[in-house]
């Protein structure tokens, strides 16, 4: 091959690797994919109070979580720790959000709360109608299969004239 051709050669090698990297990272977005999303409509606002303030108090967590391990006096062991604790929050408010959607979704209902407290998973359904044994089973296996089998399921009801 002569000289003259190996510069022009190599330079478009690289203006066309240069090309793909820019392509392949404008692809790329910073956005989660498919989480559920805080602003579900809701129609009691007692739902929506009872779900801010959850969501605040796992935030203060969180930012408590966060100062401990900004501190830098944390041993390996408690850095792990700490992060556990932040991933399971977090992870504990988007199974909530995501399971109160899937029980609106599939159930129809006017709008849904739930709630991890201890070992309780507590849901509560905005409705007129009366809950019935199958639906309580539906719930049920909703909440099994977002949460797993740990957990005593406490379902109720709250209505318009509640």
């Amino acid at each position: 091959m002569k000289k003259k051709l190996r510069l022009p050669i190599l330079l478009l090698a690289v203006v066309v690797m240069m090309s793909i990297f820019y392509i392949h990272e404008a692809n790329k977005t910073d956005e989660p994919v498919a989480s559920p999303t805080l602003e579900t409509e809701t129609t009691n606002p007692d739902f929506a109070e009872a779900r801010m303030q959850s969501i605040a108090e796992a935030n203060a967590l969180i930012e408590e979580a966060e100062a401990k391990l900004a501190s830098g006096t944390l041993t390996i062991e408690e850095i792990q720790q700490q992060n556990a604790l932040i991933n399971e929050l977090r992870q504990t408010k988007v199974n909530e959000i995501a399971l109160e959607e899937m029980i609106m979704a599939s159930l129809d209902f006017d709008d849904v709360l739930v709630l991890l407290v201890d070992q309780y998973l507590d849901i509560d359904v905005y409705t007129e109608d009366e809950l019935t044994k199958e639906t309580f089973i539906s719930i049920t296996r909703l909440a099994r299969e977002k949460f797993g089998s740990n957990y005593i399921i406490r379902l109720s009801k709250t209505s318009r004239s509640d």
